[in-house]
């Protein structure tokens, strides 16, 4: 395995950002309602750092699967009491306990088997972080017109537009931005974009929030190679 000057500059962007974000959420903890949502959130940033890699095992094996058990540390499981009570810990507990490892889980799966695919990748993970993520914050604060168990139409709506203006962003940064060879952009980026935006809506809707941050990039990250994206 050759590592190269842009794995490392990859897992500087990704260690780097992660760290602001955590830094960020402590500093806000008091401030804002749910600092977990904004950790969940904006990880999703990562997707603009996976393009420097230039091997599939540095992406998958030190810039993701170390959160794994790194994240771990940080639940009721944890035998270490300090981290449990850790600000991320704390974090971690607001809302699903184990949520945050099925996130690291599925950022592993995804940078790993879809390396030569990142345009795709980061959908798959901006369905996750941006789209759920906005789901979840505008359904609880907003939401009063339910229609499926624990999911409101606001929620809904919310993840349409939140994963339409995420895909549509990261299809002009992959391939307006830095000119990504790995693929080419839709033809149709509007309609694409709201499709796929479509489908992440109704699988929110649909899959149990235990297991969403797991099952939703996994299955759309699925969709999209299916797709031929």
């Amino acid at each position: 395995m050759d590592f190269t000057q842009g794995d490392l500059f990859g897992l500087l962007g990704v260690y780097g950002y992660v760290a602001c974000i955590i830094v960020l959420s402590h500093l806000l903890r008091n401030r804002i309602q749910n600092p977990r949502k904004l950790v969940h959130i904006l990880t999703g940033g990562i997707v603009f750092f996976w393009w420097s890699f230039d091997s599939q095992w540095v992406m998958a094996g030190l810039a993701a699967l170390p959160f794994i058990p790194i994240l771990l540390l940080m639940t009721p499981i944890s035998p270490i009491k300090r981290l449990r009570d850790s600000s991320l810990g704390k974090i971690s507990s607001e809302g699903h306990e184990y949520g945050l490892v099925m996130y690291a889980i599925s950022w592993t799966i995804i940078a790993f088997f879809m390396f030569d695919d990142l345009f795709a990748a980061s959908v798959a993970i901006a369905a996750m972080s941006f789209g759920d993520g906005m789901g979840e914050l505008i359904g609880r604060r907003y939401g009063k017109h339910e229609h499926i168990s624990h999911r409101t139409i606001e929620g809904s709506l919310a993840v349409l537009l939140a994963s339409f203006v995420a895909i549509v962003v990261i299809a002009l940064f992959y391939f307006n931005v830095i000119e990504y060879s790995g693929g080419s952009q839709p033809s149709m980026l509007l309609p694409f974009a709201f499709g796929v935006a479509g489908f992440i809506a109704i699988l929110e809707a649909v899959t149990p929030g235990r297991i969403d941050n797991l099952v939703i990039p996994l299955v759309v990250g699925g969709f999209l190679h299916i797709m031929g994206v």
